[in-house]
């Protein structure tokens, strides 16, 4: 892996959920599957945007999730308590790039962290449109001033 990555930090996101990991959540080597990382970070992301758009998810422009990334820093296994972290790095004319930590209750460090890139689309049509200003008033508080490409 060329260069060193950079380990994400608590501090770096902005809003935090829980969650608890269950006997079924480990995979053949002991360690959570990589498929419950993945339903945390869709959680924790489908979360912010139904508090921000009333009636969502049936409403007539809908979030379509176009990528998905994690980088796994050091392993989780059940039974453990998790934090959730959110931030938005990216905030586009109809697109988001949302970040997503998950923490061992109490560690300033993440077990593994990523991103989830969401497309803003009519429902009826699938065409791209602008992220409803009642969502991107809400994610401002979010954004993380340091990413790339955050000034929204």
């Amino acid at each position: 892996m060329p260069g060193k990555k950079r380990i994400e930090t608590r501090d770096r996101y902005r809003i935090f959920s829980d969650a608890t990991t269950r006997w079924n959540d480990n995979d053949l080597h002991g360690h959570l599957n990589n498929a419950v990382y993945n339903a945390w970070m869709d959680t924790a992301v489908t979360d912010r945007f139904r508090e921000l758009l009333p009636g969502y998810p049936d409403t007539e422009i809908i979030p379509v999730a176009a990528e998905t990334q994690f980088t796994f820093h050091s392993p989780i296994t059940h039974p453990v308590e998790v934090e959730i972290g959110f931030r938005v790095n990216r905030l586009g004319n109809s697109s988001i790039i949302s970040g997503v930590g998950i923490f061992l209750r109490g560690q300033p460090e993440a077990a593994a962290w990523g991103h989830i890139v969401h497309v803003w689309v009519d429902r009826k049509t699938n065409k791209p449109v602008p992220i409803p200003d009642l969502v991107r008033n809400g994610l401002l508080k979010s954004v993380l001033e340091d990413s790339p490409g955050s000034n929204p």
